[in-house]
């Protein structure tokens, strides 16, 4: 993999990636020099984000360059990298999707990856994966693909099924050494020895545990545990509804399940115990529905403080001091200066060696887990087995996730219906009914019309199974 290579991010307007893809071509000593081809469909947003990398750019002497397309496969030819972060209306959808799925007894606290939410989220960004995922195989085949989209595993699921070139999926949620250094705060470690903390975590994306932790040698699970639980008994209600007890909770699952959740935020919303439905309720309050009025005023303050470097108000000297890489610049980094580091992505459950790294789970479970990278992409470290019962609720999960993907693929909705109606936050079948069909109305003009057409067709089990996996 050569060093300044050509990285081609469609989504120049996203709230996560955009701003700290451009910092690291201008800092980041194997990014610095290449190109970064900034893609939207908003003109306006993207020109924008144009600006602000050339600014910040000729602050600085950055050599590296920046173009603006409107039309992604323009973008394309000659991209080493493809990141896909975009999203339209999130916050608009995921309001209705949680609302809507509020009235039939389903509270997400995030709306974006199991439950209607994941479901129509894929509904909505689906299309416009499958089209630039043919266009990278015909314009630049050999470019790494990586969805950076929600829900990550179901679109990770969808490549392994439809793509056969490179690619692997990724959340921002367990990015290291940062997770790394987080663990040790919370045992009281100085959080700069991470590199002797060593961790094997696993599941799908955003149901992810940690089944074993060691420091400087020592088993510290244990210890990391009881640090959950002391903190949860000095916890308050945060407000924010991803935000809210996750410290007990994370003690609870640890004790129930012998493996701590990773990304507790989202994994909370995964189970049925917090939904408020139980006879005998949790000692947390049932989860808080997502706030759509918190995550447009971050999208509004983001724009603000671009603008306010593009206006001169704010020193672009600030920029450089305020930002670093993310997940995704710093995995490419990596490749490209073959540093062995290793990071959290989403790929098969296959090792180098054909052995699975959580051996009691398929080999095409799409499962989050840590991966040593180099110029050939990631390689999976060895995890171990999912404890039992764990195991079950994540085959659940990814059966899920496999219908929501074959639903699509097939334009089938009775298919989602079995998506919904086995998730573990719908509670009938009359349900899954009706919050598809509520949803459907409300957010028709986003979606495709086979989605609220009510005609069954059986399927065989070959079309459910789908093609065979192309793991990288």
């Amino acid at each position: 993999m050569k060093k300044n290579p050509t990285l081609t991010l469609i989504g120049a307007g996203s709230l996560f990636f955009a701003r700290q893809a451009i910092w690291a071509m201008h800092h980041l000593p194997g990014l610095r020099g290449g190109t970064l081809r900034l893609v939207d469909t908003d003109s306006a947003n993207l020109e924008r984000m144009h600006r602000l990398a050339e600014k910040t750019g000729e602050s600085i002497d950055s050599p590296s360059r920046f173009e603006a397309y409107e039309n992604f496969r323009d973008a394309l030819p000659g991209s080493d990298f493809v990141v896909l972060s975009f999203s339209k209306d999130n916050a608009k959808y995921r309001e209705i999707d949680c609302r809507i799925s509020a009235k039939y007894g389903i509270r997400m606290c995030s709306g974006d990856t199991i439950g209607p939410g994941g479901v129509f989220r894929t509904l909505r960004e689906y299309r416009p994966i499958l089209e630039i995922s043919q266009a990278v195989q015909e314009l630049c085949p050999d470019a790494w693909l990586i969805n950076y989209v929600n829900p990550s595993a179901i679109f990770g699921i969808m490549l392994m099924r439809t793509y056969p070139g490179k690619y692997f999926a990724l959340c921002d949620a367990q990015h290291l050494p940062y997770q790394s250094k987080s663990y040790l705060r919370l045992m009281g470690e100085d959080p700069e020895r991470h590199s002797e903390l060593e961790t094997r975590a696993a599941g799908v994306n955003h149901f992810t545990f940690l089944l074993s932790a060691t420091f400087a040698g020592e088993d510290v699970f244990d210890r990391l545990h009881e640090a959950f639980r002391s903190h949860g008994q000095k916890e308050k209600d945060q407000g924010y509804s991803k935000g809210r007890f996750n410290n007990t909770i994370t003690a609870q699952l640890g004790d129930v399940f012998g493996a701590l959740p990773t990304v507790t935020g989202h994994t909370k919303e995964y189970l049925p115990y917090y939904q408020g439905r139980s006879a005998i309720q949790e000692s947390v309050p049932p989860l808080s529905v997502f706030d759509c009025d918190e995550r447009t005023q971050w999208t509004a303050d983001m724009w603000s403080e671009v603008e306010s470097y593009l206006d001169g108000s704010v020193d672009v000297a600030e920029f450089h001091k305020k930002y670093k890489s993310d997940h995704a610049t710093d995995i490419i980094h990596t490749m490209c200066v073959e540093d062995g580091r290793c990071y959290n992505v989403n790929v098969p459950n296959r090792a180098d060696d054909g052995s699975r790294p959580v051996p009691n789970l398929p080999e095409d479970a799409f499962l989050e887990m840590q991966c040593r990278f180099d110029a050939k992409g990631p390689h999976p470290k060895p995890v171990g087995p999912m404890p039992l019962g764990l195991r079950g609720l994540q085959m659940g999960i990814l059966d899920c996730h496999e219908l929501t993907v074959q639903a699509c693929l097939q334009k089938n909705r009775q298919l989602l219906v079995r998506a919904l109606a086995m998730d573990p936050l719908v509670n009938s079948i009359a349900t899954a009914e009706a919050v598809l069909d509520e949803l459907y109305e409300a957010e028709k003009s986003a979606l495709e019309s086979w989605v609220g057409e009510k005609t069954a067709r059986k399927n065989s089990e070959e079309e459910l199974v789908g093609i065979s996996p192309k793991l990288f």
